[in-house]
């Protein structure tokens, strides 16, 4: 049985970014938007910031609902939790866990790197993705 995570990103267009993910039966595949947060420089401090006992969160904004990737490490240990909302501007909104997935760096944390080297490896027009990620930042992961 595969332990490990699939992500990839599309080519953004007009500020939207295709995101595909995958986790044996459990399947994503969504637009982000570029309007509220940058979630690829999220998903790059999650990574790097990873500490024991702090939950870091990717926030993937949908106009209005959003999925969260909630980070957590506990020794060698990494648990990527995907939760939903319906709306991301309405405090009252339940969220949603949809999975919770538990392994280690191999099968989390290095699929992630590669997604996001490959992504910043590209140069988008700024009318389909404003952000940059600094190359120095790509080249210490």
């Amino acid at each position: 049985m595969n332990h490990s995570i699939s992500i990839a990103f599309g080519t953004p267009e007009h500020g939207w970014l295709p995101v595909s993910f995958r986790f044996q039966d459990f399947e994503l595949n969504f637009a982000a938007s570029d309007v509220l947060n940058d979630p690829i420089e999220e998903l790059y401090n999650a990574i790097t910031k990873l500490c024991e006992n702090y939950t870091r969160q990717i926030i993937w904004w949908l106009e209005p609902a959003a999925y969260y990737f909630d980070l957590d490490k506990n020794g060698q240990e990494i648990t990527l939790t995907i939760s939903e909302t319906d709306n991301i501007h309405y405090e009252k909104t339940e969220k949603r866990v949809l999975q919770t997935i538990i392994g280690d760096e191999n099968g989390i944390l290095k699929p992630l790197v590669s997604a996001l080297k490959d992504f910043c490896s590209q140069t988008y027009p700024e009318n389909h993705w404003p952000y940059r990620m600094d190359k120095n930042k790509i080249q210490s992961l």
